[in-house]
């Protein structure tokens, strides 16, 4: 598969925050500024679409909290009229994968690529999808603090995937409406996004793409989510 290649990102990096009582951060530790585009690619076509060539990329996965590891891992993903789109290129040379596969809690064993929505600094209400290499998703809304419910599930979330020599490829889109329905404004919302890298049956890395100094991994916290702010529509000029 032709690379795309890798853009720059607009993040606006500012200090870490910490929690209220009522679960609001004071501060988020980066501002996230997220594409507007109009393409509406095809399913089937989402992971070749000609407009990830216009999306900026992210490339800056980490996991201070085992021996500073860094992953090459590339992020986008963009905002259309009708969808919220993202894709994952995933570089890894140990593809771990559970079978047989009987229920969506299985991804847990799994290497994945993983997304949190939620409309609150504070995660009061967030709704994660952690994706493998094959597409199978373990969806799920949680309260803060971890409690979840794996009962529910994205009613419009839509996956490709692509396993490749030097790793694999995850991408998608969950329709605005849903967004909305969800309670997730679509001029501005909190999202964490991460990875899962298994070298091992029970040997597995977590990487952020927001850094967050912390002696141990937990994505379940607000520290680990951006702010994200959606760029204006363009208009065209006479």
């Amino acid at each position: 598969m032709k690379r795309i290649p890798f853009l720059s990102l607009l993040v606006v990096l500012v200090f870490s925050s910490c929690s209220t009582g009522n679960g609001e951060s004071e501060n988020l530790n980066a501002v996230f500024t997220m594409a507007r585009q109009t393409a509406e690619p095809d399913t089937g076509f989402i992971i070749a679409a000609p407009v990830w060539e216009k999306v900026p990329v992210l490339k800056s996965f980490s996991a201070p909290w085992t021996d500073n590891r860094q992953d090459e891992t590339a992020f986008q993903c963009y905002l259309s009229p009708h969808y919220f789109y993202f894709r994952f290129q995933v570089p890894d040379q140990t593809l771990t994968m559970h079978e047989p596969f009987l229920t969506k809690l299985d991804v847990c064993y799994e290497d994945r690529a993983e997304i949190f929505l939620s409309a609150t600094s504070g995660m009061e209400t967030y709704y994660s999808m952690e994706i493998d290499p094959r597409g199978r998703a373990l969806d799920y809304v949680t309260n803060y603090y971890r409690q979840f419910d794996y009962d529910w599930s994205f009613s419009t979330l839509q996956i490709e995937t692509q396993v490749e020599d030097w790793g694999y490829i995850v991408a998608g889109r969950l329709s605005t409406a849903e967004m909305l329905q969800l309670g997730i404004p679509l001029d501005g919302f909190y999202m964490g996004v991460f990875r899962a890298d298994f070298d091992g049956p029970k040997n597995v890395v977590w990487y952020s793409l927001l850094r967050v100094e912390r002696e141990k991994a937990d994505f379940h916290i607000p520290e680990m989510l951006y702010r994200v702010s959606v760029e204006a529509p363009r208009t065209t000029q006479p």
